[in-house]
Parts: C-alpha cells; sequence; structure tokens
C-alpha cells in the first residue's frame, strides 16, 4: 500500500452527512477521503428531498392553474405532460449536482467510487466493478445513509412495487395508485399524484396519518388529502398482496375485521426506512449497531473509538438538515481536541404537502404529559390579511405554552409552514414568552403574523383575567 493511500480521516458517504463531514475534515487540513459506492449528493439528491419536492412543485402548479380564474385569470386549457416533469426533475437534479461537484472541485477531498467494507480496524477494501483498491486511516466516520424498508407481507417478493427511489423513473403516469404507509412519504405522494389525475388509494396501519404531528395536525391533513380525491384507509392490517394481468392487490382488515380488497396499477411501498451497513463489515471494526441504526454516543462516535457516524445511519432524525448538523459535529469531534455534543431539544421539520406542515417541540399530547397543565393558542390562516390575499386560508397555527406562557412547541399546517416555523426556533430553544411574540413588530400583511396573532391572543386572555377586569377601573381613575 503506498503513501498515497493512507488519510488522517476516510468518510463512507456522500450524501448531505458525509460531504459536510469531509468539507469541514478538509478545512481542518485533514488528509480526507469520501468513498462513495453510487452517486455524489446521496439520497437527498438522488432519491429523496430534491426529485420530490421537484415533483410536488409541478404538482401544486397544475393545482393552482385549475384555480387561475379565483385570480381572474383566465387559462384556455391546462395540461399535464407527466415526460416534461420527469424532465424538470432530472434538470433540478443535475443542476443542483453541478454545484456540489463545483465544491468539491476547490477542496483537496480525494473521491473514491466504490463499495467499502472494513478488513480490520484501520483497512478499507474498496470495490468497484472489477476493481479492487485498500487505503488506510486513522479514522472514520460513517455516513452510509438508510434503504427502503420492506413489510414482510404474503406475496410481496413475487409483486411488482415502486419505492421513493424509482417512482421518478415510472415512463407513465399512474391511471391508479395504492400507497402503503401513511407518513410524510406516503402523504405527499398521495396528494401530489391524485392532483396529476391518479386515483390514489392510502392504506395506513396506524389509527392516523402522521403520527409524529400533533393529532390534529394529523386529522386536517386527511381531511385535505380526501377533499383532493385520495381514499384513506386507517387501522389497516395487511394480508397479502399479489398482482396478475388487471394490476397489483392487497388485502388488508379494517378496525372490525373487516376485509378489503384494494386494486391498482402502480403499488408504492412507503412503510419508512432502515440503516443501510450491510455491506461495510462492522464486525471488523467493532461498530456496534441495532434494527434502528449505527450506535453512536452524545459526540456521535461509536463503540469504536476511533469511528464516528453521522446522518440517517444513526437512525435517530432522518432529515438531511440533521445530517448536515451531524457531519459538522462528526468531523470536528473526530480531528479535534474539544468535543461538541449533539443536541436535539430543538429539530424542526417539515412536511412538504400542500398546505405544508411544519412541527417544531412538543405536541399537545407530550406538553399536557410533561408540563400539565399547558395553554393552547390557535390561529386559523382564515383570519390573516395576507392568506386572504393569497387565497390560501386553509389550515392554522397551533402554539402550546406551559402555564407561565414559556413556548413549548409550535405546529403549522398552512402557506409556507416550512418557512414559517424558523421564527419559532429561537422561542422553543430559548424558552421565549408568548407574550414576546405580540410585543414584536411584524410587517403587514405576511404570513409570518401569524406568530404575532398567537401572542395578542395571550394579551387578550391576560386582560379578560379577573384581577385586571378589577384594576382596569382604578387604573382608569
Amino acid at each position: 500500500m503506498s503513501e498515497s493511500d493512507l488519510y488522517d480521516i476516510a468518510v463512507i458517504g456522500a450524501g448531505t452527512g458525509g460531504l459536510v463531514a469531509a468539507f469541514i475534515a478538509d478545512s481542518l487540513g485533514a488528509k480526507t477521503a469520501l468513498i462513495e459506492r453510487e452517486r455524489i449528493g446521496g439520497e437527498c439528491l438522488w432519491t429523496g428531498c430534491v426529485p420530490s419536492k421537484t415533483l410536488i412543485k409541478s404538482a401544486r402548479v397544475y393545482a393552482t392553474m385549475k384555480r387561475a380564474e379565483e385570480f381572474g385569470v383566465h387559462v384556455e386549457s391546462t395540461r399535464l405532460v407527466w415526460p416534461a416533469v420527469r424532465m424538470r426533475i432530472a434538470a433540478v437534479r443535475d443542476e443542483i449536482k453541478d454545484l456540489e461537484r463545483a465544491e468539491l472541485q476547490k477542496s483537496k477531498i480525494k473521491i473514491i467510487t466504490g463499495t467499502a467494507r472494513f478488513e480490520d480496524a484501520h483497512t478499507l477494501l474498496i470495490t468497484a466493478k472489477a476493481r479492487e483498491q485498500r487505503i488506510q486511516a486513522k479514522k472514520f466516520i460513517l455516513a452510509t445513509g438508510t434503504k427502503t424498508r420492506l413489510p414482510e407481507i404474503e406475496g410481496l417478493e413475487e409483486t411488482e412495487f415502486i419505492t421513493h427511489e424509482n417512482i421518478y423513473d415510472l415512463p407513465n403516469l399512474p391511471r391508479t395508485l395504492l400507497i402503503l404507509g401513511g407518513g410524510p412519504i406516503g402523504c405527499e405522494f398521495a396528494q401530489a399524484f391524485a392532483r396529476f389525475g391518479t386515483k390514489v388509494t392510502l392504506v395506513q396501519q396506524g389509527d392516523r396519518l402522521l403520527p409524529k404531528e400533533d393529532a390534529e395536525i394529523s386529522a386536517a391533513c386527511q381531511k385535505i388529502l380526501e377533499q383532493e380525491g385520495v381514499q384513506v384507509y386507517l387501522k389497516a392490517e395487511t394480508r397479502r398482496v399479489r398482482q396478475d394481468e388487471t394490476g397489483k392487490q392487497l388485502e388488508f382488515a379494517t378496525e372490525g375485521g373487516t376485509v378489503q380488497t384494494v386494486k391498482a396499477s402502480h403499488f408504492l411501498v412507503a412503510v419508512g426506512k432502515e440503516s443501510d451497513t450491510t455491506s461495510l463489515n462492522l464486525q471488523a471494526v467493532r461498530v456496534a449497531a441495532d434494527k434502528q441504526g449505527v450506535l453512536v454516543d452524545d459526540h456521535l462516535r461509536t463503540t469504536a473509538p476511533h469511528v464516528w457516524a453521522c446522518g440517517d445511519v444513526t437512525g435517530q432524525y432522518l432529515f438531511t438538515h440533521v445530517a448536515e448538523y451531524q457531519g459538522k459535529i462528526a468531523a470536528q469531534n473526530a480531528l479535534l481536541p474539544l468535543k461538541t455534543k449533539a443536541n436535539y431539544r430543538v429539530v424542526p421539520w417539515t412536511t412538504f404537502t400542500d398546505p405544508e406542515i411544519a412541527h417544531l417541540g412538543l405536541t399537545q399530547a407530550e406538553a399536557e404529559q410533561e408540563h400539565s397543565p399547558c395553554k393552547i393558542y390557535r390561529v386559523p390562516f382564515s383570519a390573516l390579511d395576507r392568506a386572504i390575499i393569497e387565497g390560501e386560508t386553509e389550515g392554522f397555527l397551533k402554539v402550546i405554552t406551559s402555564s407561565s406562557g414559556r413556548i413549548l412547541g409550535a405546529h403549522i399546517i398552512g402557506p409556507a409552514a416550512g418557512e414559517l416555523i424558523h421564527s419559532f426556533v429561537p422561542a422553543v430553544r430559548d424558552g421565549t414568552l408568548i407574550q414576546e411574540m405580540a410585543e414584536t413588530i411584524y410587517v403587514y400583511p405576511t404570513l409570518s403574523e401569524i406568530g404575532h396573532r398567537a401572542g395578542n391572543q395571550y394579551y387578550q386572555e391576560l386582560l379578560k383575567t379577573k384581577l385586571v377586569q378589577q384594576l382596569l377601573p382604578l387604573v382608569r381613575r
């Protein structure tokens, strides 16, 4: 092995977490290798966030054009061209890919293509087609992401199905689409394809969609999907799936034992993801992992003292923005003497349905369990001038506070929810009182004012208290 194959640190996986970790390591002056078995950019760029949100944008534009006359605009005819949608997805991916490649070219990072496997604690065997290469590194960062989790359903192996990884490759728009799974992926695709004109059925094992969201938000999301033509089944216990010349058929039992069969031309499995470590041979480096992912401590160090992990492979928060956060911490902790702890107390996320759904902090159920009593401040977008102007009045903001008014969580279903939630991040992080939302000046007319309206509710509530009502006559005199 030549000296050129010896590195200070090797990062396995070039998705968001791996890329960020490699950039940080390179900036700190470490000789860095970045190993990727498929394509630079990982799931987010090729099969996750970027293509799915591009698809959702096309669906939203199509839906908006159908409403054009509400805004005084006459459109003679509206037609969806599925191949053009696919072409735009490819173009967006390529543009972002080029940006990432340009950044890599400015660095000294050594990019190695192939599948990495530990031979011993400091040696990787990298295989690419008929070529093999061995490298050694003092330290490693695992960033291999996740793969689609497949449920144990009778007949699944014999049935053609699609996942979020290959749904963009469909040559034709599905006539009918059966989706198994009511999480973010299932809900986003259900709405997008329903807007394209596909007849969509969504089957969820749990008792509600988006089970990690506030229950009121989940119910609102289901109502919106059903209004747009999506058939939703909850508490569905899947029995078997099969296919014949007429398409795919899923048999499941609903609450009470009633057996249902749903048929569709296409079957999308979206029940979740699992960490992807099968090719790494973690035993050789004594890194422990369970069903959730690679085990890490608060510093993102694995059970091997010279190996760290970041991103989805840790199984903690499967979001690109968390992978970026972890990538920075993993690289810094691997190379610097002062260690930083990962802190997940305030992690926002968004489901990109239309309207969007944004989550931050405790839900109402969690707050009632941990901080009882708590208070709820709820503002509908229909009461917001800018939402009325935009013709986007569906949804609401729900702010949850302690009895003293300290903000514990904020949950939004409404236009631009993914943007609006960030104004609450410092509030939840710092324990801000909701009255500060009322005391802050917001631009009019904007959607951001909805936070101000929630703060105003606090003051209205305060002015109605018995003590204040008794004091007001004295103050006026």
